[in-house]
């Protein structure tokens, strides 16, 4: 079994301190409920942990680095590495826990579209006589519900039966049904997303959470006036999955196959990675898929045939990684966005990550 203890190189923590993260990042989000819990104060009490990876040029994996090659940067101050882990695939002898979550998103999908995407998957899973190396679990959004395996699992035959046996269902979140059929649609796709955090919350170790779709409509402001409160929400929302999905260390990949929709902007997403830092810069597309992908330091793969190579360049994730930890100093002013920034004393390796976490006046 991986011994977390055995596997971190400590620099100038203490055993307390060790103990808060290797809880799993549990004190960032409260225990999963039926409703989203709100963002926690991380910086008061708890330690961050950042899964990030770190390649040359090349896209070759640095796995050479040591504890001081790492700078971390919270809202431009300086921390201090408490603890640092590396983990992969790669790596010889025991690998930290890892998990793949693999999202067939029937809601943003058209029916036809969906049933190649199945299929797609289904041959990724049989592939190499079922044999996987990260362990698996199906996640299948529907209009009604997401259901989600409840064990991961090495063996791909199994999953790709789970596949099979939850039928394509008939859209009743129709695309035709306008701008307020719309927004029902996003509403209900980022509840779902919340609720696969907080799920996966519960787990230990890394998540690769694989979300196959065109994603959920960017519903801009220019479409409906945005009320205080409506900008509110949407903060809210901000805030909620981005510590969800930091607590439960998802990278997120947005998986779009060939776009079927018309007047759609495969790069619209773009113009708002910028983080947010206050309610009044909200809007609805910072809730796109993609934008929150990107926030988690996943990969955008646009427009694509083949599902099945998407899947398993999406894995190259998993191949190596190194898991920062750190705990926050108290912030110096109101700004509830802590933005995050890793580099390391080899300036040619790119660095990718989380870009950070929100905390609430308390």
């Amino acid at each position: 079994m991986w011994n977390d203890h055995a596997q971190w190189t400590k620099s100038a923590a203490s055993v307390a301190a060790i103990a808060v993260i290797l809880s799993g990042g549990a004190g960032l989000a409260a225990a999963a409920q039926n409703t989203p819990p709100a963002p926690t104060p991380a910086h008061a009490q708890h330690s961050i942990l950042l899964d990030i990876t770190v390649a040359d040029a090349k896209g070759k994996p640095d796995l050479e680095l040591q504890p001081f090659d790492f700078h971390i940067l919270d809202n431009n101050v300086p921390q201090k590495l408490l603890a640092m882990q590396k983990g992969g695939l790669s790596l010889p002898g025991a690998h930290p826990p890892m998990e793949m979550v693999i999202v067939l998103d029937a809601v943003n999908c058209s029916f036809i579209k969906m049933q190649l995407e199945r299929q797609d998957v289904e041959n990724f899973l049989h592939s190499g006589n079922g044999k996987l190396s990260i362990p698996t679990r199906i996640a299948i959004l529907t209009d009604t519900k997401l259901n989600v395996q409840p064990e991961a699992s090495l063996d791909g035959n199994a999953l790709a039966k789970f596949i099979e046996q939850n039928p394509n269902p008939v859209h009743s979140l129709r695309f035709e049904a306008g701008y307020y059929g719309e927004m029902d649609r996003v509403t209900w796709s980022l509840d779902q997303l919340n609720k696969l955090a907080m799920l996966e919350g519960r787990e230990p170790g890394r998540k690769l959470v694989v979300w196959i779709s065109h994603g959920w409509h960017p519903l801009a402001r220019d479409y409906l006036a945005m009320s205080k409160e409506d900008l509110e929400r949407d903060f809210q929302l901000i805030e909620t999955l981005t510590d969800n999905l930091l607590a439960a260390r998802i990278t997120l990949d947005s998986i779009d196959p060939i776009l079927d929709l018309p007047g759609e902007n495969l790069t619209y997403y773009r113009a708002f990675l910028k983080p947010i830092k206050r309610y009044e810069e909200a809007d609805t597309p910072d809730l796109m898929l993609q934008v929150l992908a990107t926030h988690t330091g996943g990969d955008v793969l646009e427009e694509s045939t083949d599902i099945e190579g998407e899947i398993r360049e999406a894995m190259h994730t998993m191949d190596a990684w190194y898991t920062l930890a750190y705990t926050p100093s108290q912030p110096a002013d109101s700004n509830p966005l802590h933005a995050v920034s890793v580099s390391v004393n080899e300036s040619k390796d790119v660095v990718r990550g989380p870009i950070g976490y929100y905390s609430q006046a308390q």
